[in-house]
């Protein structure tokens, strides 16, 4: 059992214990949270689906700053890559500009939010789990994230805080509420965040995957009338650093293959059957005997690497949201509306390596966009771009009706253009299209859209009929209609083509029932039981590619049962929830020939999960959460690029393998969490202390659809510890903080390379050990 293994289970076993000690102590009423998950005011033991919420104190106190954070405290949840949330097995699996399995929204509002960008001045995050699209205006097959941020306060205050750690971690943040007369308020809020990179490039001397970004965000309310507020807010986020796309390059080399597909290591690949060797040997000045990567160091430390050239990393996005409402009495009118702008160019080193090859006389070529190099070595870049605009509205009636019976029902619009693809340079790929007398944008491999646009509207309520004092049905129902366009081609070693113009459209009706129960029984405090069927749907669109030139829509029926329990005179809460899933054209990414794909296939989805919290009088919290996760595809044919019958080249045909039976990707078994902390009373005057320990456990999963042993990260385990000590008529507070002590190299993403260099292994990582201090002021 490896160290970090230990550890995280040892930290968890501990928890436990003190928890199993802690129920023969006297106890206190937990904090009741209220959450908007079902688009009114419950509190979060109220709301009959699974809902993991996160208040602006718990987000500090489990030390949750970003997306890589987040996923640590919610059961079956991972972040796929660092920058994609699954949730049960289901995200945005597709490598195609569709909607999100999992969305997110901004203060109601569908107009994202970048996993880059860190969770600054939030009142509360609410991760719902399961289709809800009789509830909200965008598709969600998987689940919903709303992000909430914090409205003015009715006085002059604010904060500002100054985080100082290892990598010189440098944060400041701020904060101030700005009253502006009893009918309007403003609040500014921003931080700015600047640290060296987690990994060595020990061929640049650089220090890469570093942060360079800030965000800030200007929160307005207006109150209309005794029944009438309106919220506007806007926001900017922006990065410009060596944030790595890709990661470490993984391999054991093979002749035939380049790498082979069973094993992962740290060799380079074996270019001589690889198109580009071929490529170089007949069009480029080749020496006699050379493999392009002959020599290429690759360390065995997965936190350094050897590549010509460091990443760079960009992205902006600028949004305006509002929501307005109006209380009639018995009824209450809410509009939401959100524009979003969002570019960003992700560049990065195409062969991960610093080759020492050497052709044997110099030659000009393009090493990336804008940059025509002469020289003797081999330098090779990729580029992923991506910018799009959207503009989303939605207006909703609900009801308050004293009776058995009320309603919430809604209208929902979104129209949006986007473009973007993949773009790598290679100086063979370039002398061999100049060669066949081609022009300039054919001199490198390009997977590109443009003119992208989608446009959807969808009507969509629920009824809630109280059939007895303590059960209630529900009965909800949604009609989506869209359509999406665009231009795609896709240039691997070809001629010039034109652009392909592809469109989608579809509709669909997805429905929503279900029962909660709340009973009296004799050993809970409250008790809510619920069970649902529900429907979602998530619509096709567009591969920039000949042979696959669309997908499918995306559909699934879910059930769902559960308990929310609270015991212990309100100190213990105890919520479980067993999920099935029926996936009909599940959409999936893959990388083949050069460029990416997205297909449809069938699959089962189920598992358990339960959320715990319990409090010991006034200075122990103990939490917790468990999870099982099973998933299996249907019949469902592919070519894999690391089947070793796989064809060497684009043009040969290609072998077929069935994946029925195979896991979902990025669908861990099984995943545990455990927090606990302690705070005292206060001493020195008006000081307290507060000591926390969190520790999480993921088992192994798969990073691709195929299973094969190089597709398989080992599970790994996270523990964060921190020690706070607060003065509150001060408004003072410092933290001390080191998140994943035992400094694990914890893989989370694998992803192939395409045949054209190698199939070697890109993996992506965790953060390293972190450690600081967080000195915050209030006034």
């Amino acid at each position: 059992m490896s160290t970090t293994r230990f550890a995280a289970l040892a930290a968890v076993s501990t928890i436990a214990l003190t928890a199993s000690q802690a129920f023969a102590q006297g106890a206190a009423e937990l904090e009741e949270l209220v959450v908007t998950a079902q688009k009114r005011e419950q509190t979060l033991q109220s709301v009959p689906i699974a809902v993991s919420a996160f208040s602006e104190a718990a987000l500090d106190r489990v030390q949750i700053e970003d997306a890589t954070d987040i996923q640590l405290s919610i059961p079956n949840a991972v972040l796929t890559g660092n920058d994609r949330f699954t949730l049960r097995g289901v995200g945005n699996n597709a490598l195609a500009g569709v909607d999100p399995g999992v969305p997110t929204f901004v203060n109601g509002a569908a107009v994202g939010y970048p996993p880059q960008n860190e969770f600054f001045d939030m009142a509360r995050i609410e991760v719902l789990r399961g289709p809800q699209g009789t509830l909200y205006g965008r598709n969600t097959t998987g689940g919903a994230i709303n992000f909430i941020t914090r409205k003015p306060g009715s006085e002059f205050g604010g904060e500002a805080s100054v985080q100082l750690g290892n990598y010189s971690n440098v944060r400041l943040g701020g904060a101030v509420d700005l009253p502006l007369g009893d009918k309007v308020a403003v609040r500014l809020a921003g931080y700015n965040l600047d640290r060296d990179g987690y990994t060595k490039n020990i061929s640049t001397g650089n220090d890469i995957d570093g942060r360079d970004q800030w965000g800030a965000r200007g929160t307005m309310t207006l109150d209309l009338g005794e029944n009438t507020d309106l919220t506007l807010v806007a926001s900017r986020f922006e990065e410009d650093s060596s944030r790595a796309r890709e990661g470490k390059r993984l391999c054991k080399a093979n002749a035939v293959l380049g790498c082979d597909p069973r094993f992962l290591g740290f060799d380079s690949p074996d270019a001589n059957t690889t198109i580009l060797q071929t490529l170089s040997r007949i069009f480029t000045p080749f020496p006699a005997g050379g493999n392009i990567y002959a020599g290429a160091p690759n360390p065995t430390d997965l936190r350094k690497l050897a590549a010509d050239t460091d990443p760079t990393y960009s992205l902006h996005q600028s949004t305006l949201t509002f929501d307005f409402a109006h209380d009639f009495g018995q009824i209450t009118l809410s509009a939401v509306g959100g524009y979003s702008r969002f570019s960003t160019e992700q560049n990065t080193d195409w062969d991960n390596a610093d080759l020492p090859f050497r052709f044997t006389r110099p030659i000009t070529y393009f090493k990336d966009r804008t940059t025509q190099v002469t020289t003797d070595r081999l330098l090779t870049t990729d580029s992923f771009t991506a910018r799009n605009k959207t503009y989303t509205g939605e207006v909703r009636l609900a009801s308050q009706f004293e009776g058995r019976f009320n309603f919430l029902v809604g209208y929902f619009h979104a129209q949006g253009t986007s473009a973007g693809g993949f773009e790598t340079w290679h100086p063979a790929i370039e002398a061999f299209q100049k060669a066949q007398g081609r022009p300039q944008e054919t001199w490198r491999v390009s997977t590109l859209t443009r003119n992208g646009k989608n446009a959807t509207w969808a009507v969509f309520g629920e009824s809630y009929v109280q059939l007895a004092e303590t059960l209630r049905l529900t009965l909800g129902g949604r009609y989506t209609d869209e359509e999406r366009s665009s231009q795609g081609r896709s240039i691997v070693l070809g001629p010039l083509v034109p652009f392909t113009y592809s469109r989608f459209a579809g509709n669909k009706f997805t429905w929503k029932a279900a029962l909660d129960w709340a009973p009296e029984l004799a050993f809970t405090d409250k008790t809510l039981v619920y069970g649902s069927v529900s429907t979602g749907y998530k619509g096709g669109g567009q591969n920039s590619n000949a042979a696959t030139p669309s997908f499918g829509p995306e559909t699934v029926t879910a059930y769902e049962v559960g308990a929310k329990n609270i015991l212990a005179d309100g100190a213990l809460q105890a919520n479980l929830t067993a999920f099935y899933y029926d996936y009909k054209g599940l959409q999936l990414g893959q990388r083949i020939n050069g460029g990416v794909v997205t297909r449809n296939a069938d699959a089962t989805i189920y598992g358990l999960e339960g959320e715990f919290a319990y409090a010991l009088g006034e200075h122990i919290l103990i939490d917790t959460n468990l999870s099982y996760l099973h998933t299996s595809i249907g019949t469902f044919f592919s070519e894999d690029a690391a089947n070793p019958a796989q064809s060497l080249t684009a043009t040969t045909p290609t072998v077929q393998v069935n994946l029925k039976g195979n896991d979902l990707p990025h669908s861990p078994g099984f995943k545990i969490k455990a927090g606990a902390q302690y705070q005292s009373d206060a001493f020195r005057g008006d000081w307290t202390a507060t000591f926390r320990v969190d520790a999480t456990w993921q088992d192994s999963y798969f990073s691709r659809e195929y299973n094969t042993p190089t597709d398989r990260i080992d599970g790994w385990g996270v523990i964060d510890a921190q020690v706070r000590l607060e003065n509150e008529p001060m408004g003072l507070s410092a933290r001390l903080f080191v998140k994943n002590l035992t400094n694990g190299d914890n893989i989370t993403n694998i992803i192939i390379e395409d045949a054209l260099i190698g199939r070697y292994r890109n993996a992506r990582l965790l953060e390293p050990r972190t450690y600081g201090v967080i000195v915050q002021k209030t006034f």
